[in-house]
C-alpha cells in the first residue's frame, strides 16, 4: 500500500503466500491424513530372509521403497546367510576331501597286509618257513634240534626229535603244560611213540623262568623218507599262531 504522505509502499504479509495455498507434502488430499510411517523392521520377514537367502532378496526388491527398514534387514540378513553358506560348504568340502583321502590311504595299507599276509600262507602251505620265524610263541620259545631215527618199544620205525624249550613266562613250567606239539609227515598226523628201554630219554619236567631245557617227544614214523612237518603252539591260547617247522629225519 502507498502512504499518502511519503509515498513508500508496505506488504502485507499475506501478498507472499501463494494462492491457492499448497498442502504439506505428503499431505493426502482426499482424506487429508498423512501416510502411515513404517516405525520398525519386521522380525519375522528378516528371520525369514535369513533361512531362505532367495525370499530375502526378492523382500528387498519389492519392499525397498514403502517399507525400507523391513528391506534393509531383509536384504541384510540375506547376505549374512548366503556368506555363512558359502564358508560352510567350503568346510563341508575341504573336510570331505581330507576324510576320502584318509580313506584311501587305509584301504591301500589294508590291501598291503592283505598281499603280506597272503605271502605268510603260501609260505606256510609250500613248507619252506616256519609261520612265526622267531620260534616265539606267547611266552615261550621252541626250536626243533633234530629229528632222530629210532625203534618203538614193539621194533616199529619211528622218530625221536628234540626241542629247545624256553620258558619266558613268570612262573615255573614244564613243556607239555605250555605247549602242545603235533607232527605230519605226508599231512598225516603221527601217533605219539612209546620207545625201547635202550633209547636216550629226556623226562619233562618244570623249569623255572628264563630257563632253556632240551625235551625229546617220540612218534611212530608212516615212512623213514619222507621229512616231517612240527606245529607248536600255545596249550591253553584263544589265537591260532603257530611255530611250523619242517625237518628231515635222520
Amino acid at each position: 500500500m502507498a502512504d499518502e504522505n511519503n509515498n513508500q509502499y508496505y506488504t502485507s504479509p499475506q501478498d507472499n503466500q501463494t494462492y491457492p495455498p499448497q498442502p504439506p507434502q505428503g499431505f493426502n488430499q482426499f482424506n487429508g491424513n498423512m501416510p502411515p510411517q513404517e516405525e520398525k523392521a519386521s522380525v519375522g520377514l528378516a528371520i525369514l530372509s535369513f533361512i531362505i537367502p532367495l525370499v530375502g532378496l526378492i523382500l528387498f526388491l519389492v519392499k525397498k521403497d514403502k517399507k525400507p527398514k523391513t528391506a534393509k534387514a531383509c536384504g541384510i540378513c540375506a547376505l549374512v546367510s548366503f556368506i555363512i553358506n558359502i564358508v560352510l560348504t567350503v568346510i563341508i568340502t575341504a573336510t570331505s576331501g581330507a576324510l576320502f583321502g584318509k580313506a584311501v590311504d587305509e584301504t591301500i595299507n589294508d590291501s598291503s597286509y592283505s598281499e603280506e599276509y597272503d605271502d605268510k600262507v603260501d609260505a606256510k602251505a609250500e613248507g619252506g618257513s616256519s609261520a612265526k620265524s622267531d620260534n616265539v610263541i606267547g611266552d615261550y620259545k621252541c626250536v626243533v634240534k633234530e629229528a632222530k631215527l629210532c625203534k618203538d618199544y614193539a621194533g616199529k620205525d619211528a622218530v625221536l626229535i628234540t626241542y629247545e624249550f624256553t620258558n619266558n613266562s613268570s612262573n615255573a613250567t614244564s613243556f607239555d603244560l605250555a605247549l602242545s606239539d603235533s607232527v605230519y609227515q605226508e599231512g598225516v598226523g603221527l601217533e605219539t611213540a612209546i620207545l625201547d628201554e635202550d633209547t636216550d630219554w629226556l623226562v619233562d619236567v618244570e623249569i623255572k623262568p628264563g630257563v632253556t631245557k632240551d625235551v625229546k617227544k617220540a612218534y611212530v614214523l608212516r615212512d623213514t623218507s619222507n621229512p616231517l612237518e612240527v606245529e607248536i603252539s600255545e596249550l591253553i591260547s584263544l589265537s591260532d599262531d603257530k611255530i611250523v617247522t619242517n625237518v628231515n629225519i635222520k
